[in-house]
């Protein structure tokens, strides 16, 4: 799908879910899951470098994200960022219903390939299933330089985004209960690691973890449930429910303990103090 399309698709799913979590996730378990390891990325980096901290959200979609880590990490601000105009109004009437001030948290339009924000001024800057809507390996990647230059010396990036690698070994174990194969949504183009890996310390990014933190949910989700349900996902089944508990609970003593079967994972990257400004 060209960048014109993936557009219209966002501002389509804007238009018609507005506030509410549809307009950028399926599934509410998943989106708890996600909270629970930006979270917990963030505690440990507020341990490491103190808890006043500037975060960015590129992508923001209708703002859920940020919205949920404020009370989380009250003495951090926020800003929220979205090449869909729909999705930063819709941002801010949550932002407007939760009387959250300007200091802490603000939304604005922007794109992600021509960000006008300044450099080296972010603590963190981390994403949530946003790079994977640009097309090809190379506007991926140019969207990580521009974000790492917004980072602080020393700063942190962190991507919530869809892996190919780990999307095919959830694939296998599809197959291998005979189920078929899913396939990416036309205005995803997955994480490749082997491009993308290679190019981290290019742009003086270390990559310090990838965590794969959302694995049980979705092997229940996509190849258990379905095993018991002919073939369908249902995102409301028990068993999800309860497999995000599960997910969540042992996350916080063990991440990575249930494998690489996530089509999510969370890569945990830092700027170098020495990479040029």
């Amino acid at each position: 799908m060209d960048l014109n399309s993936i557009h219209k698709h966002w501002q389509d799913w804007a238009t018609q879910y507005g506030t509410s979590l549809r307009a950028t996730t399926k599934t509410s378990t998943a989106k708890a899951i996600e909270l629970d390891a930006l979270t917990r990325a963030l505690v440990g980096i507020e341990a490491e470098i103190g808890q006043e901290l500037r975060i960015l959200e590129v992508g923001c979609g209708n703002g859920h994200n940020c919205l949920s880590l404020l009370d989380r990490h009250p003495k951090s601000s926020f800003t929220g960022v979205d090449f869909i105009e729909k999705m930063v109004e819709s941002a801010n009437l949550g932002k407007a219903e939760s009387n959250v001030s300007d200091e802490r948290l603000i939304f604005q339009v922007g794109n992600v390939l021509e960000l006008t924000l300044p450099a080296n001024f972010f603590d963190v800057i981390f994403t949530d299933r946003c790079l994977i809507n640009l097309n090809n390996d190379a506007l991926q990647q140019q969207a990580i330089s521009s974000l790492t230059d917004r980072l602080k010396p020393g700063g942190f990036l962190l991507m919530i985004e869809n892996c190919k690698q780990t999307y095919d070994t959830q694939n296998q174990a599809r197959e291998s209960v005979g189920l078929t194969k899913r396939t990416p949504a036309d205005f995803n183009h997955f994480f490749d690691e082997s491009t993308l890996l290679p190019f981290l310390p290019s742009v003086g990014l270390e990559l310090l973890d990838i965590e794969d933190f959302i694995s049980l949910h979705d092997i229940v989700l996509y190849v258990l449930v379905p095993m018991l349900n002919g073939g369908k996902v249902d995102y409301e089944h028990p068993f999800v429910e309860a497999a995000t508990k599960l997910n969540i609970t042992m996350s916080s003593v063990n991440p990575n303990g249930f494998g690489a079967y996530g089509q999510n994972r969370l890569y945990k990257c830092r700027k170098s103090m020495s990479h040029p400004i």
